[in-house]
């Protein structure tokens, strides 16, 4: 976050690199768009198994927590170096990992994007979600969920992803393909249904449905929403629900209510008792994979992507101590799966690359501003009933003091409220909302503080509790629903609330609205580095979408945002023992991802098997994008669309022996926004200036290696942050 900071040393991050480089406001040089290199008829086809370990942070793997994978990379290859895709969240991640590409290559933006009603019919995505009921399409829309995925590949005429994947490459060559594990993230490899798949809510195809519940496996419980007539799935009576998971342990608190009444419902970061809620259903996809799939299909491509650590990490925060057992059950997995691996005799004809979407960060604003508070431990058990062995519901746990050792009560920002309090008519798909995380102040002031619509005129339902700046309007606000499609105000603006970063859609593309929303951004400090479409031209101080490979012309108005913000983060502050905070749009987490920040984007990638050197650690920067061309290589393929590389300088025989060279480099917008006068996160009116600040201007830093082999330029952004002064 370092809102309170000025400029530093731009070279600091990049002292091992020759040639840092001032581009002095200058735009970036376009990086060539790469080419396939061509593939060795020496090089044959390798199996290889990517085992995506869903927000795994890089100082996470230790001997301690992470035994067979600390094992694995002393083995095999390191990558300390590894970017994550930016925005870095889970479902632009697997965008990447299923095309090596960015955005501005694929045409994809999760976790949560908009789809602006087109046409004179003002047509809208239509489907349902896994559950088996109408998904919203109205408002923004969460993409971890493969009917969803569905829908929207429908809708885009079957263009979803605008290039091949790694998958259907693999599938053209003949070859049997698996995906496994998390919601969405694992379906979106596989769009083209071209191979097995298992996930927490199905089974596809329906001939492999049946072949598991032959041999005695349950079914995901949502099967059945999947199938209909002739095809209809029928869950045994001993079926269960193998993939549920329990809720986050919460504990109330009376602490956001100025009159000491109301209760808002906080996570409980000190419990010791639920470890990794998804733990069995985890368990039970990687059975299912090594006992059945495995050595009955022989994929030759398989993908595994667990929710773990980065679920446990959203509910208590980077550190704690259920995070620690969702890494030891993670591991665990690692474990069973290089045991089948051994067990069946293909451990040495078998690459692992274990890599994750993104890193993880703590929720919190500045600690100068939100002190760190202690939590006073339950001494009973959770009151709900276990899901799958794992405790739930509320806990006794109580709001202690001021704590340097304590946890984060802060760090939560909805961007919809914040406009519609100053003017803009801003919609973000939610209604009423309350959350633990929307700041508790020094002396102990809530920086919005809790309400009860008693009539349900705010919210829809009488009783409902609220928190919104917005209600205290003459014309109150506090729910944030999208108006229906063909009748959103002139100028609306919808926000797509994503986490780290958020997403703003101005379906009119008012040139006046986004300058305002901008200078509104710039003011506010809970907001970091802004990114505007080039459309909008040169905006003092902002950098364009393009310089972050987030532009493509195929999405422009339709699914594209035409802002992104960054939230701001502070790589240098630490909780719980782990280095990174950032604020999030609301949603009362403990841990975060999404942002421009370092911790988040520099993410885990190991890698060990036939085809990589052995214990080696790579210093040139490599990412997320990068990873299915190397594969696709490994297989004996090509992606020549892929914006990826092969990483050649981590393999065994590699299709290049050519050098890489890489430049450090700082890229900034070619003028700063002056005359502002920046708020303080602790008064969401904007009410009070930042003294701090006396110059008022505003400008983005982009920090970024480039990697330069065969002739061709590869770009790397290591963060992006605001820079007030």
């Amino acid at each position: 976050m370092k809102i309170r900071h000025t400029m530093f040393a731009l070279c600091a991050s990049a002292a091992l690199l020759a040639g840092c480089n001032d581009d002095n406001g200058a735009a970036p040089t376009p990086a060539p768009s790469p080419t396939a290199t061509p593939t060795p008829t020496a090089q044959a086809a390798t199996r290889t198994i990517i085992f995506v370990w869903d927000g795994l942070r890089p100082d996470d793997v230790t001997q301690a927590d992470t035994p067979n994978l600390y094992a694995l990379q002393q083995a095999g290859v390191s990558f300390p170096d590894n970017h994550s895709t930016y925005p870095t969240f889970t479902m632009m991640n697997g965008s990447s990992f299923a095309t090596g590409s960015f955005p501005k290559t694929s045409g994809f933006y999760g976790n949560t994007f908009w789809t602006p009603p087109q046409g004179s019919g003002n047509t809208i995505p239509a489907g349902n979600g896994a559950g088996g009921t109408a998904q919203d399409y109205v408002d923004p829309v969460f993409t971890e969920d493969y009917q969803v995925l569905n829908t929207l590949n429908t809708y885009y005429g079957g263009q979803l992803l605008l290039v091949k994947s790694l998958f259907a490459t693999a599938q053209a060559a003949g070859m049997t393909t698996a995906t496994i594990g998390k919601s969405g993230a694992a379906y979106i490899q596989d769009l083209g249904k071209g191979g097995l798949f298992l996930d927490e809510n199905t089974v596809q195809p329906r001939t492999l449905a049946t072949e598991l519940q032959t041999a005695g496996i349950p079914l995901p419980a949502n099967t059945v929403n999947g199938y209909a007539g002739t095809d209809a799935v029928t869950l045994s009576a001993n079926n269960g629900s193998p993939t549920a998971r329990a809720g986050y342990v919460t504990f109330n608190t009376t602490a956001y209510d100025p009159a000491g009444a109301l209760t808002v419902a906080a996570r409980d970061s000190s419990d010791t008792t639920q470890g990794a809620p998804e733990d069995a259903a985890n368990k039970y996809m990687m059975a299912t994979f090594t006992n059945y799939i495995l050595p009955k299909k022989n994929p030759m491509l398989s993908l595994i992507w667990f929710r773990t650590p980065d679920n446990v990490e959203h509910g208590y925060g980077p550190g704690t101590s259920n995070v620690r057992a969702g890494l030891r059950s993670q591991d665990a997995r690692l474990g069973e799966l290089m045991a089948a691996l051994r067990a069946q005799g293909i451990d040495g004809s078998t690459n692992i690359v274990v890599v994750s979407d993104h890193a993880h960060s703590t929720v919190s604003g500045p600690l100068s501003l939100y002190p760190l508070r202690a939590i006073t431990p339950s001494a009973t058990a959770p009151n709900g009933a276990p899901v799958n062995g794992s405790t739930s519901g509320t806990s006794a746990a109580t709001l202690g003091a001021v704590s340097a050792n304590g946890f984060s009560f802060s760090g939560d920002v909805r961007s919809a409220d914040l406009l519609t309090y100053r003017g803009f008519k801003a919609y973000d798909g939610a209604g009423c909302s309350t959350s633990a995380m929307y700041g508790l102040k020094a002396n102990g002031t809530p920086t919005i503080p809790l309400r009860r619509d008693t009539t349900g005129t705010l919210c829809g339902a009488a009783n409902t509790n609220y928190q919104a700046i917005s209600s205290t309007l003459a014309s109150p606000v506090a729910s944030f629903r999208v108006p229906a499609p063909g009748s959103l105000p002139a100028n609306g603006i919808v926000v797509a609330a994503n986490g780290g970063s958020d997403y703003f859609y101005v379906p009119s593309h008012d040139a006046t609205t986004i300058a305002n929303l901008v200078r509104f951004f710039q003011q506010r400090e809970e907001y970091g580095a802004i990114f505007v479409d080039s459309r909008y031209g040169q905006i003092p101080g902002t950098l364009q979408m393009s310089q972050v490979n987030l532009e493509n012309t195929a999405r422009k108005g339709n699914g594209q945002p035409d802002v992104v913000v960054s939230f701001s983060s502070d790589e240098t502050a630490t909780v719980q023992g782990k280095s990174g905070i950032e604020f999030e749009s609301v949603g009362g987490q403990r841990g975060m991802h999404g942002s421009f920040g370092s911790t988040d984007v520099h993410n885990t990638l190991i890698a060990a098997g036939p085809s990589f050197r052995k214990a080696a650690v790579l210093t040139t920067p490599t990412g997320n994008v990068d990873v299915a061309p190397t594969v696709a290589y490994l297989l004996g393929l090509s992606m020549p669309q892929a914006d990826g590389r092969v990483i050649n300088e981590a393999l065994a025989t590699p299709a290049s022996k050519g050098t890489p060279t890489v430049a450090a480099a700082s890229v900034a917008p070619t003028s700063s926004a002056t005359g502002l006068r920046f708020e303080v996160p602790t008064d969401p009116t904007g009410g009070t200036p930042d003294p701090v600040f006396p110059r008022g201007t505003y400008t983005v830093l982009l920090q970024v290696k480039d990697l330069t082999v065969d002739g061709k330029t590869y770009r790397y952004f290591d963060f992006a942050r605001a820079q007030r002064q």
